[in-house]
């Protein structure tokens, strides 16, 4: 399985297939693209030259640090270890863009775990996002 990524200043239609997949019309939310999307760097995950996966990298005003949002792996391509691989790339990207090593993520509440593996930290701030229970993590890199 050969593993590559891609880097975009802009989202490609790649990107937006594969958001539109898993936030769309696996998890239902209705409000999948949004003006972050404009000044958001984003990652395509691709596995075997198939686009498999996604994140995208945000300047957040309100904590003042970089974070990781959107981050999307098709059904297909899950539990393979390539969410881990997407992470770490998105990680090394922010310290080689920004020289920042505190980072955070607007994690969905049903996978706090796996960030949690990877070394993020729950804060109190746990909120709705269209009904669905997020809470906001951060990690030292």
């Amino acid at each position: 399985m050969e593993v590559t990524f891609e880097v975009y200043t802009s989202l490609i239609q790649e990107i937006k297939d594969i958001r539109t997949m898993v936030f769309v019309f696996e998890q239902g939310f209705n409000d999948e693209f949004d003006e972050t999307d404009n000044n958001a760097v984003h990652i395509l995950l691709v596995v075997d030259d198939v686009p498999a996966g996604t994140a995208r990298i945000i300047f957040n005003k309100k904590h003042q640090l970089y974070s990781v949002s959107r981050v999307a792996i098709l059904s297909q391509y899950r539990h393979l270890g390539l969410g881990k691989e997407l992470m770490n790339y998105v990680e090394q990207e922010i310290i080689k863009r920004y020289g920042h090593v505190l980072i955070g993520v607007s994690a969905q509440s049903r996978v706090e775990e796996f960030y949690t593996k990877l070394g993020y930290n729950a804060t109190e701030e746990r909120y709705l996002d269209e009904s669905c229970p997020h809470v906001w993590m951060i990690k030292q890199l």
